[in-house]
């Protein structure tokens, strides 16, 4: 296949990237491409919903070079129509359920391809304050624009939008694609892929809003949507910022008056010797007009600064002036959001708040500012300054959530004066390395989010509840007290993996020093090369032959795996040769596919597999 064909997207992109309000015509002739099919496979192939069935029992599981190709015919010709997505809930820690579409295996793949062109004709178009669903960023990014801008912000508004994706709306999306795309068939397929429906409890049902949460395009296309909300607080900056131009024009004339006298003064001083008799003089005169200079405003007018941040349907404003203008400001958007996109922002989450008065709840984060200024002094040259100096925004762990979180699911118990470490009973039957594993992977999860946390103790106390849980549950386990444990395994729980010499322990930390405080963060939007996407379609086990019999017979069909290496689970029959193989997918003949999943297979041993595996790929 000539994969020179994928460059077509690097174009639309590069065109983007040249003028923000390029209109794309005939981008339909893209899906006429068969490389492009064969890399929306590649990037959903090893995703964790590749096996779960939609409102059909097909999976990508047994899928074919030819079916993709049929595919991708049924969909160029426009006769192919999507399939209802099933829906399924999801429960939430608070009692309430969040709703799940699962599509097709068909509807994925036809999903996926719609998002590489859309990705290439938007991503340059996205402003920087978004930072949901975009490649290579993620909330650490979002997070680190918060302290980076809010830092001088005096109230920030906290965005709600009421039920935000099933309330979008069909026409008015369609009429913002409709801007930059001008392509009659790729619209119709879009409104094709709105208007599936959703199947829930065995019924049908048809929604005129709204796009399914859970599948592959619809976090681009909320993101397309938003873009509206996005340029409108881009606008409004501009209406209420004080211009650069005029920031150094607000200063008070009497302000100016002091600040010309002092550096008069500050160069004859520099111009004498020290502990001279003039130079003592002048160090007096200088101390004297800087006391005068705190008693006089510096501006006529406080400098007006509006900054902004939005990840997916989460977003915040900060305003730095009044209390008045952050609530026009709401307002404002408020008006925008039901006039222009038809939707509601919470009328009691969505609210102005003071940060040197209360926290703002973002991303998982307490956020706010201290009510004292850091004083800082320091004597040079036979001068003292003081300085007060601008606080840094705090960002706390939200204990009481985390705590509530992990007690409903009994890793600890709520007690009157707060919560204590218990055992989780359910875990006694797991071997100890399964437990020490579960225990690490949710630290070492909650380490990593938190690692931009100011308030490190917190995060200290949640690493001894969970250290604690784990080491309860291992002495449940063996009927033994908390000191033999760690007298058995030490501090750090290390336990030896069974059948293995390797060894899994739990993450004990000792130091929560400020300066280990960092933002894990992606920095930039990281898209796929072209070399990467030509490597893909290059080496995709589509076109191989079975890796059993060297049949090359057609229908090869691919068979996966949902877990490669799970802990706790020892896997048997072919299974297991996947396994040691570390492959989820792996192309098999028709009949060789049938006797693995019949259970009957006895072929060829792993050594032949690998070799096989080696001439195939070229590893």
């Amino acid at each position: 296949m000539d994969d020179k064909k994928l460059k077509q997207l690097f174009v639309i992109r590069r065109l983007s990237q040249k003028d923000k309000k390029w209109i794309h015509r005939d981008i339909f002739r893209i899906l006429n491409k068969d490389e492009i099919w064969i890399l929306a496979y590649e990037n959903i192939k090893g995703n964790k919903g590749a096996l779960t069935p939609g409102s059909t029992s097909e999976t990508l599981d047994g899928l074919s070079l030819q079916r993709v190709m049929n595919l991708k015919n049924e969909v160029c010709s426009e006769k192919y129509k999507f399939k209802p997505v099933k829906r399924i809930y999801i429960p939430k820690t608070d009692g309430r359920r969040r709703p799940l579409g699962l599509p097709t295996v068909n509807d994925k793949i036809v999903q996926e391809v719609i998002r590489i062109i859309l990705e290439a004709i938007y991503e340059p178009v996205f402003v920087e304050e978004s930072f949901g669903f975009r490649s290579g960023l993620g909330c650490h990014d979002a997070l680190h624009h918060v302290e980076q801008k809010f830092r001088w912000i005096d109230y920030v508004i906290e965005g709600d939008i009421e039920n935000a994706y099933p309330t979008i709306d069909h026409h008015i999306l369609v009429n913002i694609l409709e801007k930059r795309i001008k392509d009659s068939r790729f619209i119709r397929l879009i409104w094709k892929l709105l208007k599936c429906g959703i199947i829930e409890e065995n019924q049908e049902i048809w929604l005129k809003t709204g796009v399914p949460q859970g599948s592959i395009v619809s976090p681009i296309l909320a993101n397309i949507y938003y873009q509206e909300l996005d340029e409108h607080i881009q606008e409004l900056k501009m209406k209420y910022e004080t211009p650069k131009s005029e920031q150094n024009k607000q200063k008070n004339p009497a302000y100016k008056y002091f600040e010309h006298k002092i550096a008069k003064v500050t160069e004859k001083l520099r111009s004498h010797e020290p502990q001279s008799p003039e130079r003592k003089q002048l160090a007096k005169e200088l101390k004297q007009l800087r006391a005068e200079r705190l008693t006089v405003n510096s501006l006529k007018n406080k400098t007006i600064r509006v900054e902004y941040v939005r990840y997916a349907d989460d977003w915040m404003v900060g305003v730095s002036g009044n209390r008045k203008l952050a609530q026009t400001i709401k307002e404002d958007i408020s008006e925008f959001m039901i006039h222009s996109l038809k939707q509601k922002i919470h009328p009691y989450k969505t609210k102005v708040t003071d940060l040197r008065q209360g926290n703002v709840h973002f991303l998982g984060y307490d956020i706010f500012l201290p009510r004292n200024r850091p004083i800082s002094s320091y004597k040079g040259k036979g001068v003292k300054t003081i300085r007060r100096g601008q606080p840094q925004l705090r960002f706390d762990v939200p204990v009481n959530k985390i705590t509530k979180r992990y007690t409903e699911r009994g890793y600890l118990k709520q007690k009157p004066k707060g919560v204590r470490p218990i055992s989780r009973s359910f875990y006694t039957v797991l071997e100890d390395h399964v437990i020490v594993s579960h225990y690490r992977s949710i630290w070492l999860g909650l380490l990593n989010y938190y690692s931009g946390c100011t308030n490190r103790g917190r995060l200290q106390y949640i690493h001894y509840l969970l250290h604690m849980s784990c080491a309860m549950t291992l002495g449940h386990r063996h009927r033994m007290s908390c000191s033999k444990i760690f007298k058995k395994h030490g501090k750090t729980l290390k336990v030896k993996i069974s059948d293995t010499d390797k060894t899994v322990s739990f993450p004990y930390k000792t130091s929560w020093r400020l300066k280990e405080r960092k933002w894990l963060r992606g920095k930039k939007v990281n898209l796929p090369t072209y070399s990467y996407m030509k490597n893909l379609v290059s080496r995709s086990s589509l076109e191989l032959p079975c890796a059993i019999c060297d049949s090359t017979e057609a229908p090869i069909e691919m068979h996966h795996v949902k877990h490669v290496r799970k802990n706790g689970y020892r896997y048997k029959g072919f299974h297991q040769q996947m396994t040691l193989l570390n492959r989820k997918q792996i192309p098999l003949c028709k009949d060789c596919h049938q006797k693995v999943h019949s259970g009957v297979y006895d072929g060829p041993s792993l050594e032949t597999l690998r070799k096989q595996m080696r001439k195939t790929v070229g590893s």
